[in-house]
């Protein structure tokens, strides 16, 4: 995709952003906020070592690091993956030159329904992507059933394959595209918010809680942090995209009882002293992030960029019919549409 086009439709946007401090309301501790089910991001040690030496877990070499990361006119946009451009957004995510954000999320559901909390977790899963479609720009594509290499193209498509934990692992998720698989594993009692968290990482969301200027908003008390989770509370201070004020509405931050040591001590507090939210929405600046680095795709075999009818600008506003048609037509260089013939009928979650 060119630089242009994106640089297009943020003239159809407003991109002056509103940056005010969000006004929360003290939590009360409670047996939620106890008990809710710490959620880890996955990082290689090659990723942790590359974080303390740079302040950053992606080195500078990965920045472009793949002609396969690029859509250009002969992939199809439900390979999903694409070279974002390199301009500031809301909130707080990776460097767009790191190629660690999609066209369509790809994700493969594996959730043996053998009980009915099979059922219902994998309920959950479903609806944390339809409620993330129907207020971001994110579109996901069910590539349960579509081979591993692309056909036609020779690359190896990336996946997120979303499975329930077993044993002791943890629910967890990496931070943006991988390259091929990579794995959410999901607690059997994981609800809606632990999973729409999961699927904001992905999408490229470092959480919050990692800004470089937390400092000023929250307190980390390390001492009361699981050792083998402190890595979830170190700041990255490189190569991140991070403006506005700390969001203490983000659903990315961690709760002031997530990675205890006892799940009684505080891992993190504001810097009051008073309790962070447990956050169970996408913030307005959640939205606004993706909603800048995403386009809403309709998955096609061609290589027409077709757009689904409600694209959202910088500001979570929805574009206007006439607006989203002079979109598609920028992204298609004018090219004439072919018809619905050419769309993917997804398989059903």
């Amino acid at each position: 995709m060119k630089t242009s086009n994106y640089l297009k439709l943020m003239s159809l946007a407003l991109l002056i952003v509103s940056c005010q401090k969000n006004d929360i309301s003290d939590s009360q501790v409670n047996e939620q906020e106890k008990e809710a089910i710490s959620y880890a991001v996955v990082y290689t040690d090659q990723q942790l070592k590359n974080w303390k030496e740079t302040g950053n877990p992606y080195l500078e070499s990965e920045h472009k690091n793949s002609k396969t990361t690029a859509i250009d006119p002969t992939i199809p946009s439900h390979a999903g993956v694409f070279e974002p451009i390199p301009v500031g957004t809301k909130a707080f995510g990776v460097h767009p030159y790191q190629n660690r954000f999609w066209s369509m999320i790809r994700l493969k559901i594996s959730i043996p329904l053998v009980n009915a909390a099979d059922f219902d977790l994998k309920n959950n899963v479903t609806t944390a992507i339809s409620e993330i479609e129907a207020e971001t720009n994110i579109r996901f594509y069910n590539a349960i059933l579509d081979p591993d290499t692309d056909p036609v193209w020779g690359f190896k498509y990336p996946n997120v394959f979303i499975q329930k934990a077993t044993g002791n692992q943890k629910g967890s998720s990496y931070i943006g595209l991988q390259g091929a698989e990579q794995y959410i594993y999901l607690p059997q009692t994981a609800e809606v918010p632990f999973i729409k968290r999961a699927l904001m990482n992905v999408a490229g969301m470092y959480n919050e809680q990692q800004r470089n200027d937390r400092d000023t908003y929250v307190s980390v008390n390390t001492g009361n942090v699981d050792p083998s989770n402190r890595y979830h509370f170190n700041k990255i201070t490189s190569n991140y995209f991070s403006i506005g004020v700390f969001d203490f509405n983000s659903i990315t931050l961690a709760g002031t009882y997530e990675f205890s040591s006892n799940s009684t001590l505080k891992s993190i507090t504001k810097s009051d002293g008073s309790n962070t939210p447990i956050n169970t929405t996408l913030s307005a600046l959640d939205r606004g992030f993706v909603n800048y680095f995403y386009l809403p795709y309709i998955a096609r075999t061609d290589t027409y960029r077709e757009l689904d009818d409600v694209v959202f600008d910088v500001n979570n506003v929805q574009l206007t019919t006439a607006q989203r048609q002079q979109l598609q037509d920028q992204l298609n260089n004018y090219a004439s549409y072919p018809g619905t013939g050419n769309r993917i009928n997804q398989q059903n979650w």
